[in-house]
C-alpha cells in the first residue's frame, strides 16, 4: 500500500523499505527535484498503513504485491529504490518483470542469497543470533537486548546519536507488530533466488555503507558479478546500514547521480 507520494514529475520511483520500516526515508526525498521525480513510498503488508494486511510469506509473494501496487498507481515502467530487504524485493521484481523496472537503487541491500555464510561471518553471527533477533521485539523499544541492539550493531554511526537511534526504534514499534517483525525476519534471512538473478540486465546501484558490517562489498559482489556485464555499480560511502540516516548527504549525492544517468 502506498503511504504517500512526493513530487509530480515524469520520472516515477517506487520506494521500498526494509525490516525496520519506512521512517528511514523521512524527509529524504524533499531534497530531490520534485518537478522531475515522483516518489511513491510503499508500506509492505503488515506495516503502517497496511498494518491490517497479512505479512508476505516470502520474497516472491512480496515482489508480486509490489508490482500490483505499481499497477494500482497506473505505472507500467518505473524505477525502484529499496533499503535493506527492499533491495532484494526490487531485484526479485526485476527477475519477474524485467521490462518494467527501469533501474534499481539498492541501499545496504539484502541479496538473493539472504543471510548467507558471508553475511553471517561479517556479523560474527552464531547459533544464538537468530533466536536472539527473533525474541528481541518482545524485550521492548528501550531494552539493551531489544531491537535497539540490532540497529546499533548494524549502524555504529547511527548508534552514536542516541536520539536518532531511539526515533528509528520507536517508529518501528509504531509501524509493526511482533508477528510482523518475526515474519519479515524469516523472510529476508531466508531469501533465496540466486539462480533467477543470473544474467539480469537491470541497471542497478548497490549503495554500501562503509560502517555496515552486514551488507558489505564482499556480500553484494557475487550477485553483482552474476548479473549481466556492466549492469551493476557498487558504490561505498560513509555511513552504516541505515544509510539514508547515518550517511544522508552521501546517499543523496549517489542516488541523484545514478537516477540522472
Amino acid at each position: 500500500m502506498v503511504q504517500k507520494q512526493i513530487g509530480h514529475g515524469a520520472k516515477k520511483v517506487l520506494v521500498l523499505h526494509g525490516w525496520f520500516g519506512a521512517s528511514v526515508y523521512d524527509e529524504f526525498f524533499d531534497d530531490f527535484d520534485l518537478d522531475k521525480f515522483r516518489f511513491a513510498i510503499v508500506h509492505n503488508p503488515g506495516y503502517g498503513s497496511a498494518k491490517s494486511q497479512t505479512p508476505a510469506k516470502d520474497m516472491t509473494e512480496l515482489a508480486h504485491t509490489l508490482l500490483a501496487t505499481a499497477d494500482g498507481l497506473g505505472w507500467r515502467e518505473f524505477h525502484v529504490i529499496g533499503h535493506s530487504y527492499g533491495g532484494a524485493a526490487g531485484l526479485r521484481m526485476a527477475t519477474i518483470s524485467p521490462d518494467r523496472i527501469q533501474s534499481l537503487t539498492a541501499i545496504a541491500p539484502v541479496m538473493p542469497s539472504g543471510f548467507d555464510a558471508t553475511a553471517a561471518n561479517n556479523c560474527n553471527a552464531n547459533e544464538q543470533t537468530g533466536p536472539a533477533f527473533m525474541s528481541a521485539y518482545a524485550k521492548g523499544p528501550h531494552a539493551a537486548d531489544g531491537p535497539r541492539m540490532i540497529a546499533a550493531a548494524l549502524d555504529p554511526i547511527l548508534a552514536k546519536d542516541q536520539r536518532a537511534l531511539q526515533e528509528l526504534i520507536d517508529s518501528t514499534y509504531h509501524a509493526i507488530s511482533e508477528e510482523t517483525y518475526k515474519q519479515y525476519f524469516l523472510l529476508w534471512t531466508g531469501t533465496s533466488f540466486t539462480e533467477e538473478v543470473k544474467g539480469l540486465g537491470t541497471k542497478s546501484l548497490f549503495l554500501i555503507g562503509k560502517d555496515d558490517p552486514f551488507a558489505a562489498v564482499n556480500y553484494v559482489t557475487p550477485t553483482a558479478q552474476s548479473m549481466a556485464a556492466g549492469a551493476v555499480q557498487i558504490k561505498e560511502i560513509d555511513g552504516g546500514h541505515f544509510l539514508t540516516v547515518s550517511g544522508r548527504a552521501g546517499s543523496l549525492d549517489a542516488i541523484k547521480s545514478f537516477l540522472d544517468q
